[in-house]
């Protein structure tokens, strides 16, 4: 039986080599399917491998394992608020955990979201912070420590308003080959697409060829169709994106922040629901956060 397989696949190298093409290899599935049993029972997110960006939330991470490279990612939301603070929260935690990431957010200064990052870790409100001698002793020492250790955290910001996808890829590439680039968050990809002079769909398409090209995690916020639903506060669902049909296709993970308190008195504004409305592996889902407004963050209910 061997030997007749032998003989088949000569036969076909003979060809391609006449045909003028490179013969393509076969190979047995036994040494693939060994690396899946060697990855079997190891934890999933590792920090100093890279495979996976954590997002920093517990329930997330252990059901879905955080971001795997090479994946497309949309944050989406009837708050667009909430869709960056939870965007600047998975950047936040990736940074603190080692990872070199990037994000490229055209409608804040940096001052702005170094403002946020310092609330978030320190727990010291944006308010305090920007008050005119509002630090107490004790939260000045807390940030003085963190922005310490700001020094070595690989985290890189652009605020640049009229920044293009091209400048965006080519500034990740350079910054890939000097800190090994693990994640990049673009927020408002609409106002990007539109100094891009792009429809959404070829932005997307091109965003994810690139998270492949690079080896990294993309993610970026998109917005809710405008409309009745939103004012009805209904449960937001994937068609309710905007250009719904290439989020559908291009993305691989979509994530919608949904707060109900907004819509009713019966439930507090700030319980979260982290919609997994898209997912490689698994079938839609929800995870309960919490917002934290006072520190710019989400944290796990």
């Amino acid at each position: 039986m061997n030997h007749i397989i032998t003989q088949h696949m000569g036969g076909n190298a003979s060809a391609d080599a006449h045909g003028g093409e490179d013969p393509c290899d076969l190979n047995p599935i036994y040494p693939a399917m060994l690396q899946v049993m060697e990855l079997m029972g190891k934890q999933r997110i590792n920090p100093a491998d890279g495979n996976y960006v954590p997002s920093g939330f517990k329930e997330y991470d252990k059901r879905t394992n955080g971001f795997a490279r090479r994946i497309l990612t949309i944050i989406s939301g009837w708050t667009l608020a909430d869709s960056r603070n939870l965007q600047l929260d998975i950047v936040r935690h990736a940074a603190v955990s080692g990872l070199p990431s990037a994000i490229f957010c055209p409608r804040l200064s940096g001052c702005e979201i170094a403002v946020r990052i310092m609330s978030a870790e320190t727990d010291v409100p944006m308010k305090v912070l920007l008050a005119d001698g509002g630090l107490d002793e004790d939260e000045r020492g807390l940030c003085d420590a963190f922005c310490s250790l700001c020094e070595h955290m690989p985290l890189y910001v652009n605020s640049e308003r009229s920044i293009t996808l091209d400048s965006i890829m080519n500034a990740c590439r350079r910054l890939k080959r000097t800190v090994d680039l693990k994640l990049v968050a673009l927020h408002r990809i609409d106002v990007i697409a539109d100094n891009s002079g792009c429809e959404l769909g070829k932005v997307l398409d091109r965003l994810a060829s690139f998270a492949d090209e690079i080896d990294i995690a993309v993610i970026v916020t998109s917005e809710m169709e405008r409309g009745r639903v939103r004012i009805d506060g209904r449960r937001p669902l994937l068609f309710h994106l905007r250009n719904s049909d290439s989020v559908c296709q291009y993305a691989d993970t979509v994530l919608i922040a949904h707060r109900p308190g907004l819509y009713n008195d019966k439930t507090d504004p700030n319980e979260t629901e982290l919609i997994l409305a898209k997912h490689p592996w698994l079938s839609p889902c929800t995870f309960n956060l919490m917002l934290k407004p006072e520190y710019s963050k989400f944290t796990d209910q």
